[in-house]
């Protein structure tokens, strides 16, 4: 079976297809997926160089500014998760009855027994943990920027009853 190579769009094919006005909005959203995909590429690997030279300072300090620099995508796509995990009943059910003591380890900084909780109620679902819920765990992160994933998460994933009420009459 042949496969089919796709070009990935560059920088430079948006200059000449603006120039030309030839251009459709699609590419500017498949050129913005590319970056993103390289810009967590490339993070991934300044944590493992890192990881492995642990007393390099600068390769420290880099992986924090690269943390902080997608620090809004993550929050965003973490927003959208939850709120796309609100439309399965179930899981968004135990979201909901483990909301409060997954906010008090939030607020208690206690990373390890969040991601325990939350591992815990995607696989009691037979679900695995989604990248991006993984991506907040990482230590590169400060406490406040983890807490802020977490209740974004949270906000999102959750139903209150005042709102299932008025869904209900709608």
């Amino acid at each position: 079976m042949e496969q089919i190579e796709t070009k990935e769009i560059t920088l430079e094919d948006l200059k000449s297809k603006i120039k030309s006005n030839s251009f459709e909005s699609k590419d500017f959203f498949e050129y913005y997926n590319n970056l993103q995909k390289t810009q967590k590429e490339f993070l991934s690997l300044v944590e493992w160089a890192s990881e492995i030279k642990r007393d390099n300072k600068e390769l420290k300090k880099l992986c924090r500014k690269l943390g902080v620099d997608i620090t809004s995508d993550i929050m965003e796509e973490i927003r959208r998760l939850g709120f796309g995990i609100q439309s399965n009943k179930d899981i968004s059910e135990t979201f909901t009855k483990s909301a409060y003591r997954l906010l008090e380890l939030t607020r208690a900084r206690k990373r390890n027994d969040v991601f325990y909780g939350i591992t815990r109620i995607f696989i009691s679902h037979n679900r695995n943990v989604p990248d991006v819920i993984a991506e907040a765990f990482k230590p590169y992160y400060d406490d406040e920027t983890f807490q802020c994933f977490m209740y974004a998460f949270l906000s999102a994933v959750t139903k209150s009853e005042k709102n299932e009420r008025r869904n209900e009459e709608v």
